[in-house]
């Protein structure tokens, strides 16, 4: 979820939203394994990602979530690895 300057408009946060709940679902019954959620900018951006146990219930939530975030403005969905989650020791 991204913005132009003048903060993350309502509409994308709402999707964003949506989107978060499905993947709560998710994690809730246990399909999803993983799933966190950094804020990457001053205005509200934010990056969400989710780890699956199984490729089919990745694909599965894929399609929902491209469904809830189709013509959404700023709101771009990727499938990569998720970011690292060690933290470096001085």
């Amino acid at each position: 979820m991204l913005s132009r300057g003048k903060g993350v408009p309502t509409e994308t946060r709402e999707a964003y939203k949506q989107i978060r709940y499905v993947l709560e679902q998710q994690q809730a019954n246990a399909n999803v394994t993983a799933l966190q959620a950094n804020r990457i900018g001053l205005e509200g951006e934010t990056r969400l990602c989710a780890e699956f146990r199984n490729r089919d219930d990745a694909q599965a939530a894929l399609a929902e979530i491209r469904k809830l975030s189709d013509g959404v403005d700023l709101l771009n969905v990727v499938e990569e690895p998720c970011p690292s989650r060690k933290v470096d020791k001085p």
